[in-house]
């Protein structure tokens, strides 16, 4: 017979679903919106801005932690927003909202401005809009202003009074033991060129659950060419024993490196922003749903830095050997071996496998020399979808033959060091047979006796008598065209000499050669980047944007930017006098370039489109400023 406690805990549960089916119902019901608030439309130099996203009809999890939003004329002051959750009913329905708080700087006076901002609620995506703020003297406000109160208010918080320069210090729950980030590289000494595959993994404990991770720093691998090489957007963990404790794990980046240079070479650690959930017990479960506390709290991790000695080839290259290094095959096919005098020809040459492909030099090409050849044309397409970069590199060289007959092209060689047998390896082509038809454009001959004398001659009758007449012409030296005649030759030479000085500047002046090849490999990479837009690539994107932004800078200054960080970059940009304003506006797209590639939402089409602009008028900013600082060193 049920008790009197029976009843009264049957009843509890049965309210207790009616609250949790009413409240779902009501969440279901409202709709969802988004708004953007400041909390002054005023602000002196010295005071801070809060902007709030504001997401009312949506709970926590429905929504995914937004990126700052892009500015003119101020700057973010903290990474990782706050955030905010309320939960209330009124007139019987219960509304839920959720709040993101980020903080900003001014940089200068005037007006500025909060663009819009990207939210996604519940697999749906909202935008906000601009707010324009007005930026005074400090010294025409008359105090600073007290700090914005939260947007919800927290029943449960303590009442407190702090200014906008304190902060909250605080324990993490959360050791070092719980979560962290190794590096594993697939060899720890590698030959110069030589591919060496980094893996950073993440490992976890059970009741640890990481969200939301963001690169935190610049990573760089200084003296290396680096190739990135995909990861799952949304990895499954995987099971391990670390230790004795068990762990998850999961891929954080992969990554392949290729030494530039011998010696003992550093890569940088790669350090990473993540949320995590760690309750106060983890054996607790009620910990989980009832605690009044966020049970996510933000912590930084890095890796190890990883140390790779690089050493040299060992001597005994071949002659055709141009610094490849890795595991490859070629083929080689020609579009025809028949042809009429003036009609082109293309053999293309295919080199596959595994290496660095974007390094790869075009082997030589011996063409007999009837024929015209031309600088080969060259396609790479890079795989990066396994453990290591494989790919293939297609040269297409076009001969123009000049003369009939039948030639041979000698066979093409391709040598590259193959780092698993430790030896040089020379793959060759087959040689080919161009068998050239048709008559050839020659200058006529004329016909001559065994004495030398003209046939022609000899045909007609010898003149017994001079027939002597005046004729009215204009004597040499008195025309024009013979001192033209004379001079000719002299413009000649003087035109000779000044292309062999310039190719002979541009052979041995790097300095001049990559001033020269700067604006061309920018609209390259430009172009590149662009198709990558319009097919939605976003990683490749923004790598093409590096490049070109970074390979403009050093072939203007002559440096080799691949080698250096972004803050000793900065250093050399600064040596050079380059204004501070455009100094940091580089960095900031550097960044840009960076956290895209590795964090794990994929950036707008919207701000894939920012990014471009910004890169295009960063790289007139910065020639504009180059072409003065030549002007000021030539004048001076």
């Amino acid at each position: 017979m049920p008790t009197r406690s029976h009843i009264g805990l049957a009843f509890g549960l049965a309210t207790l679903l009616l609250f949790v089916d009413f409240g779902t119902k009501s969440a279901i019901a409202q709709a969802i919106s988004v708004q953007a608030l400041v909390n002054e439309t005023t602000v002196g130099t010295e005071e801070a801005v809060s902007y709030t996203l504001e997401i009312k009809g949506a709970s926590f999890s429905d929504v995914e932690t937004p990126e700052p939003p892009e500015t003119e004329g101020l700057v973010l002051l903290q990474a990782l927003p706050s955030t905010q959750r309320n939960i209330s009913f009124v007139n019987g329905v219960m509304e839920q909202s959720v709040a993101f708080q980020w903080s900003y700087r001014p940089v200068r006076e005037g007006t500025v401005r909060i663009l819009g901002a990207t939210v996604t609620a519940k697999s749906k995506t909202y935008q906000t809009n601009a707010i324009r703020i007005k930026v005074v003297p400090q010294a025409q406000r008359s105090q600073r202003r007290s700090p914005t109160r939260s947007l919800f208010p927290d029943p449960f918080a303590r009442s407190r009074d702090r200014s906008d320069d304190d902060e909250v210090q605080t324990q993490s729950s959360v050791s070092d033991r719980d979560i962290f980030i190794r590096a594993i590289p697939s060899a720890r000494t590698a030959y110069q060129n030589e591919q060496v595959m980094i893996e950073y993994l993440l490992f976890f404990r059970n009741f640890i659950q990481p969200r939301h991770s963001r690169l935190a720093d610049s990573w760089d691998a200084e003296g290396f060419w680096r190739e990135e090489l995909d990861v799952e957007a949304r990895p499954m963990p995987r099971s391990t024993v670390e230790n004795g404790l068990r762990y998850n794990s999961i891929v954080l980046k992969r990554v392949a490196v290729f030494p530039t240079r011998i010696g003992t070479l550093n890569i940088d650690p790669l350090r990473i922003e993540t949320e995590v959930f760690a309750p106060r017990s983890p054996g607790d479960p009620l910990n989980r749903f009832f605690s009044l506390r966020n049970p996510y709290e933000t912590i930084e991790r890095a890796s190890r830095p990883v140390t790779i000695e690089a050493r040299a080839l060992p001597d005994g290259a071949p002659e055709s050997f141009q610094g490849a290094v890795g595991q490859f095959e070629m083929k080689a096919q020609i579009s025809r071996t028949e042809v009429d005098v003036g009609e082109p020809v293309q053999v293309t040459l295919r080199i596959s496998g595994t290496g660095n492909l974007a390094m790869l030099q075009a082997p030589l090409l011996n063409a007999p020399g009837i024929f015209e050849a031309y600088e080969p044309e060259v396609n790479t397409v890079i795989e990066s979808g396994g453990r290591r970069v494989r790919g293939t590199k297609t040269f297409t060289y076009l001969l123009v033959p000049r003369s009939n007959g039948t030639f041979e092209v000698p066979p093409i060689e391709f040598a590259y060091f193959d780092p698993a047998g430790g030896r040089y390896r020379t793959l060759r082509a087959d040689p080919m047979t161009i068998s050239v038809t048709g008559t050839a454009t020659t200058p006529l001959a004329t016909s001559a006796t065994a004495a030398g004398l003209p046939v022609d001659d000899i045909a007609r009758p010898l003149t017994t008598q001079a027939d002597w007449r005046r004729l009215d012409r204009t004597p040499l030296y008195g025309s024009l065209w013979t001192y033209v005649a004379l001079l000719f030759p002299l413009l000649l030479i003087g035109l000779t000499y000044a292309f062999r000085r310039h190719a002979t500047r541009l052979a041995t002046d790097p300095a001049f050669m990559r001033n020269r090849r700067a604006h061309p490999l920018v609209r390259k990479h430009l172009k590149h980047a662009t198709t990558l837009l319009q097919q939605d690539h976003p990683r490749a994107f923004y790598e093409e944007l590096e490049r070109a932004v970074l390979g403009f800078i050093g072939n203007r200054l002559n440096i080799a930017e691949l080698g250096l960080t972004h803050a000793q970059l900065d250093d050399r940009l600064a040596d050079t006098g380059l204004w501070p304003a455009t100094r940091e506006e580089l960095q900031r797209l550097l960044e840009t370039c960076d956290a895209a590639r590795f964090a794990p939402n994929r950036p707008s089409h919207t701000q894939m489109e920012a990014s471009l602009d910004q890169a295009r008028g960063l790289i007139v900013t910065l020639d504009a400023a180059f072409s003065q600082q030549a002007e000021e060193a030539a004048s001076a």
